[in-house]
């Protein structure tokens, strides 16, 4: 097996010092330069004593893991959708909440403000028709109540963003968020599609071959959604769909893995498909890539790395970073009769903040006739400067 280059655990050990020393209010894109991958962050391989491993299938239980679970190194709570207003203009939109522990679980600090435990936030909004991306992140601890997580009623927040339940139930809830410096904001009211989907082996989703190198992982896939946004001047009334990915774990990676691709798919059909290609450092996608498909019932149908494949067809290179994104995709699936291309709606949805990642709305396209099925949403990490 390869090991990690130290330059590689370096990296990680000052992505969590920097963490420490970020404990900041709202900061803007333009405040902060990139630090390292996502990759990095949420799967360190080092210090991981003291912390819960995920090892067994089957032991997700909702509602109440809808809330945190500080005795695992990391977590989040990933929201990203497309959006639509009644003159059919398009905006995508990503708002995440990331918690990390920077020390293993032990006594409760006399101080709240020395707790281990980190959030951050990233929201971002992508205007289609303008060609425009706007992302900004926030920090902070979870002391005074600025930020934290409850299951139930289910909320997690950083400052006024949120996600919050307006009943006992998860759904319907809530989303807000707002930035004064890149004029974005989103108010929207999420309401049940499908039920939660448990990935990989009833919810343990295994990144690496080694025991503990997994996350537990759920999904909404299809929320029904409407609100407001704003992006600039102008507020837009908006609906569409909402996709969330629940994850939560310690050590997510395997050692040799550098990255990953992966799609949030919602077909015009009824279909959802989400697929996650891990590589290695030749860019060879890794056995413990995984997927599933969601039928418009929401009955969910697994999916191995031998029952699809990946391959990039255009790229985009940032002139900010010089990283070379893969921003056109196919995507097979042909036991489930599926040819796929997965388009970037805008090239630059590159989130060049505390860590480095892309992730964006997409335009899914049928592969024989080119006309679009669906549309989605795009992540992919661990790409360096003019790689391949």
């Amino acid at each position: 097996m390869m090991r990690q280059p130290p330059v590689v655990v370096f990296a990680r050990l000052l992505a969590t010092l920097a963490v420490l020393i970020w404990v900041t209010t709202a900061v803007s894109q333009s405040e902060r330069p990139p630090l390292t991958e996502l990759s990095d962050v949420l799967g360190s391989a080092a210090g991981l004593e003291g912390y819960k491993r995920a090892l067994l299938p089957g032991e997700i239980q909702l509602p109440r893991d809808h809330g945190p679970h500080p005795d695992y190194q990391s977590e989040w709570w990933y929201f990203t959708g497309n959006l639509e207003t009644e003159d059919d203009a398009e905006f995508g939109f990503q708002l995440t909440f990331f918690r990390y522990a920077t020390r293993a679980p032990g006594p409760t600090p006399a101080n709240a403000w020395e707790s281990p435990q980190i959030y951050m936030a990233h929201f971002a909004i992508t205007d289609i028709a303008g060609d425009e991306h706007r992302v900004v992140q926030r920090f902070a601890r979870p002391a005074g109540e600025v930020a934290g997580a409850r299951s139930e009623p289910f909320a997690v927040w950083l400052d006024d963003w949120s996600a919050e339940s307006l009943s006992e139930d998860f759904l319907p809830q809530r989303l807000r968020a707002h930035d004064a410096a890149t004029d974005i904001a989103l108010d929207l009211i999420l309401r049940d599609g499908k039920p939660a989907v448990l990935q990989g082996d009833a919810g343990l989703s295994a990144k690496g071959p080694d025991a503990g190198n997994a996350s537990w992982y759920y999904s909404k896939t299809r929320m029904p959604a409407d609100g407001t946004l704003r992006f600039g001047a102008h507020e837009h009334a908006v609906r569409g769909l909402v996709w969330l990915d629940r994850e939560w774990g310690t050590s997510a990676l395997g050692d040799y893995a550098t990255g990953w691709d992966w799609v949030g798919l919602q077909l015009q059909d009824g279909r959802d498909l989400m697929l996650y290609q891990l590589r290695d450092a030749t860019g060879a996608a890794l056995p413990e890539s995984s997927g599933s498909l969601v039928d418009a019932q929401g009955v969910r149908r697994a999916l191995t790395d031998s029952d699809f494949t990946m391959h990039p067809l255009d790229y985009w290179t940032s002139p900010a970073t010089g990283t070379r994104w893969p921003t056109a995709w196919r995507i097979d699936v042909p036991n489930a009769g599926l040819e796929l291309y997965a388009e970037a709606a805008v090239a630059d949805q590159e989130q060049a903040l505390a860590i480095l990642y892309w992730e964006g709305s997409v335009n899914v396209l049928d592969g024989r006739g080119g006309e679009r099925v669906g549309r989605g949403y795009l992540e992919m990490t661990g790409y360096e400067p003019d790689s391949p």
